[in-house]
C-alpha cells in the first residue's frame, strides 16, 4: 500500500480535482484505490458522482468520534463506500452529509486527540486498517490547506509521498517553505522517515512566455524549495465541464487536462516500489546513465543494494522484475546479480536474454560449464536478435558446436546474419563452429542458390585457414564450376588454395584477379583488398605495381584496429597485418622461398 497526499497551502489550485482525476486514472490501470476526505473544514469528495456511494457513508469525523466515545478503534470497513461507476474505486468521506456532520467535528479537539487519546496511535491503526481490510494499493488524501491542526496527520504521519500543488506565485512559495521542510524533517531520527515529494505547477495559465515569467518564477520555486526535476504542469481549462464536476481521465481522456492528470499519476506511481511498473522505473532509470558512477544524487552503492533487496522482497515471485533487478546489480558490479538471475530463471523468466546475463556472470567467475549450459538454453529459442546469437554461441562448449547450425537462433536468422555470425565467430579451432553453421547452409535445398554460394564462399575461408586446402578448393569449385563464373573474391581464395595445395604459385589464376580488378570498379579500397590485389599483382609478374599497392595497403590500415590478413587467413591486429605486409614486400623483392603464413602453420595450432 501507498499513501499519497494532495497538499496546496492556498485554495483554488483544483487540488480535489488533482485527486480524483489521478484516483479515477490509476483505478482505470487496475490499481484498487482509496481516496480519504481529510479536508475537514470544507470537505467534498463525495459531491463527485465517481466518488459518491450510492449508500451514504459516515466517513473520518464519525470514526474519530467513535473512538473518542468508546476508546476503540471501529472497524475501518464501516466507513467506507465504492463507487458507483469505476471499478476498485473507493472512498473515505470525511464525513455522513447530515446536519449533525459540524457539530461532531466540532467536538473533537485535536491537540487533546494527541495529548491524552492516543491519537498518533489511531491513525496508526487506521493506516493498518487500510493495508489488511481494504487491501488498498493506494490511498490519496486530500488535505486541508495552510497550517492545520490536521495537516501533519496527513502531509508527515500518514503518507509515504506528498504531491505539492501550487499556483506559481510568491504567496504560494512563502508558504510552502515550512511545510516542505516540516515533511523533509521526518527522515531524521527518530522517525527517520523518507517522504517523497512530487510539485505540480497547477491552474497555469496557458499563455506565451515571451519574458519568461513563468520560467524565472519555477526556477525560484526550484530554489526555493529546494527540488531539481522540472515540477509537474497541470494548465488553466476552460470547460463548462468543470463546473459539472467532470473527470476528464474518465469523460474526456483524450484532452490536454486528462494527459496532465495521468502524468500526475504517473509520478506518484514511480516512486511506489511496490507497484510494478514503480520498481521497473527504478531499475530503467538507474540503467539509464552507466556511464556515471552513481547517477542517482545521494545514493551509494550501500543504499542501491538495499533497495535492490527491498524491491526483490516486494515482488519475490516476478521473475521479470528479478532478472531486471539482477542485470542491474551486476552492472553495478555488486554480489546479488547472479543469484536474482537464479531467482528470475526459477520463477519461470526463461527469456534467452535471462540466460544469457547469467551465462556472461558464470563465465566471468570461471564456470564455464554452467555458462555453456545458460548459452544452449538461449540458443534453444527462435527469433533471438544476431547480436545475442553471437554472444551465446560465444560461450557454448565445444561438444556443441558442431551443431551450431541447428540451433534454433541460429536456424531463424536470415541468410545474411547467419554468414555475418560464421564470420564473426572464432574459427580454425578444434571444434569450429563458424564451420558447422556455413555446412549446414551450404546442405540446405530451402536456400535460394545464390544465398548458399554465398555460404560455400564463406566456407571456403573457414577451409583455408584451418589448414583443409583441398576442402576449399572443393568448395569454390563445386560441380564442375569454373574461374570465369567466380567473382574476384572468390577467385583470389581459389588461387591462394590452389598455391597451397599445389606447392606453386598458378600465374593464370592470379592473372584472372588482376583483369577482374580492372573490370569491376565497385570494390571498395579496404586494407584487405589492397593487400590480396598486392598478391596477385606479384603473382601475375607485375612487381613495380605490387610495391605501389603494398604502400597503399599500409597506409589503409593506419585508421584500422583488426583487419582481415590474406597472409594468414584470419583477423590480425595492426600490428600484426603490418607485419604481414612487410613479409608480402619482402616476397614481392625477390626472397622466394617465402610462403603465407597461412600455409606454414602446423594443423593442430589454432589460428584465431
Amino acid at each position: 500500500m501507498y499513501i499519497c497526499t494532495f497538499y496546496s497551502f492556498k485554495g483554488g489550485v483544483g487540488r480535489s480535482m488533482a485527486l480524483v482525476n489521478v484516483a479515477v486514472d490509476l483505478a482505470q490501470r487496475g490499481r484498487r484505490v482509496l481516496a480519504v476526505d481529510f479536508d475537514l473544514e470544507a470537505p467534498g469528495l463525495d459531491t463527485f458522482s465517481v466518488l459518491s456511494p450510492e449508500t451514504p457513508t459516515p466517513g473520518l469525523v464519525e470514526y474519530v468520534t467513535t473512538y473518542l466515545d468508546t476508546d476503540v478503534a471501529p472497524d475501518v470497513r464501516d466507513y467506507i463506500g465504492a463507487s458507483p461507476v469505476v471499478d476498485n474505486l473507493l472512498v473515505m468521506p470525511s464525513g455522513a452529509a447530515r446536519t449533525g456532520y459540524a457539530s461532531n467535528f466540532g467536538q473533537i479537539d485535536w491537540q487533546a486527540l494527541y495529548a491524552e487519546r492516543d491519537g498518533y496511535l489511531l491513525f496508526e491503526d487506521l493506516q493498518e486498517q487500510w493495508r489488511q481490510e481494504i487491501k488498498a494499493d493506494y490511498v490519496l488524501i486530500d488535505s486541508r490547506t495552510g497550517y492545520t491542526d490536521t495537516g501533519g496527520i496527513c502531509t508527515r504521519q500518514l503518507p509515504d509521498a506528498v504531491t505539492v500543488l501550487f499556483f506559481p506565485n510568491e504567496q504560494n512559495l512563502r508558504g510552502l517553505t515550512k511545510i516542505v521542510a516540516d515533511v523533509r524533517s521526518e527522515a531524521n531520527p527518530p522517525r527517520s522517515k523518507q517522504i517523497e515529494l512530487h510539485f505540480v505547477m497547477s491552474n497555469v495559465p496557458d499563455l506565451d512566455d515571451e519574458d519568461e515569467i513563468l520560467t524565472g518564477i519555477k526556477q525560484r520555486f526550484q530554489s526555493g524549495l529546494g527540488f531539481e526535476d522540472e515540477p509537474l504542469v497541470v494548465h488553466r481549462y476552460d470547460s463548462l465541464s468543470l463546473l459539472n464536476q467532470a473527470v476528464f481521465v474518465r469523460d474526456c481522456p483524450r484532452s490536454r487536462l486528462a494527459r496532465e492528470y495521468v502524468d500526475v499519476g504517473d509520478r506518484i506511481v514511480r516512486g511506489n516500489l511496490e507497484d510494478r511498473d514503480g520498481a521497473m522505473h527504478f531499475v530503467r532509470r538507474r540503467q539509464r546513465n552507466l556511464d556515471e558512477p552513481w547517477p542517482i544524487p545521494g545514493e551509494s552503492a550501500s543504499s542501491l543494494a538495499d533497495t535492490i533487496t527491498k524491491i526483490a522482497l516486494l515482488h519475490a515471485e516476478d521473475g521479470e522484475v528479478l532478472f531486471r533487478l539482477g542485470t542491474l546489480a551486476a552492472q553495478r558490479g555488486l554480489k546479488r546479480g547472479e543469484s536474482l538471475l537464479d531467482d528470475a530463471i526459477e520463477r519461470g523468466y526463461r527469456e534467452p536474454e535471462a540466460y544469457l546475463h547469467r551465462a556472461r556472470l558464470r563465465n566471468d567467475r570461471g564456470d564455464t560449464e554452467g555458462a555453456g549450459e545458460d548459452a544452449i538454453n538461449a540458443l534453444q529459442q527462435p527469433n533471438l536478435p544476431p547480436h545475442l546469437t553471437m554472444q551465446a554461441a560465444r560461450l557454448i562448449p565445444d561438444s556443441a558446436a558442431n551443431d551450431m547450425g541447428q540451433f534454433p537462433a541460429v536456424a531463424s536468422l536470415d541468410v545474411e546474419d547467419r554468414v555475418w555470425l560464421a564470420e564473426s565467430l572464432p574459427r580454425w579451432t578444434k571444434f569450429d563452429a563458424s564451420t558447422a553453421i556455413l555446412e549446414d547452409m551450404v546442405d540446405d535445398i530451402d536456400l535460394g542458390e545464390k544465398d548458399r554460394e554465398a555460404a560455400r564462399s564463406a566456407l571456403a575461408l573457414n577451409h583455408i585457414g584451418a589448414g583443409r586446402f583441398q576442402d576449399a578448393v572443393g568448395a569454390l569449385a563445386h560441380e564442375g564450376r569454373s574461374v570465369d563464373q567466380m567473382d574476384i573474391q572468390d577467385t583470389f581464395n581459389y588461387a591462394m588454395a590452389r598455391w597451397a595445395v599445389d606447392g606453386k604459385v598458378d600465374k593464370a589464376l592470379f592473372d584472372h584477379v588482376v583483369a577482374l580488378s580492372i573490370k569491376e570498379t565497385n570494390h571498395a579500397d579496404d586494407a584487405n583488398y589492397l593487400q590480396c590485389l598486392s598478391v596477385a599483382h606479384w603473382a601475375a609478374g607485375d612487381y613495380e605495381t605490387a610495391r605501389t599497392v603494398v604502400e597503399k595497403a599500409l597506409t589503409e590500415a593506419k585508421t584500422e584496429r583488426m583487419i582481415f590478413s590474406c597472409w594468414r587467413y584470419r583477423n590480425a591486429s595492426n600490428r600484426e597485418f603490418r607485419t604481414d605486409m612487410r613479409e608480402i614486400a619482402s616476397l614481392i623483392d625477390g626472397d622466394e622461398d617465402r610462403i603465407p603464413l597461412f600455409m606454414r602453420r602446423d594443423e593442430s595450432t589454432p589460428a584465431g
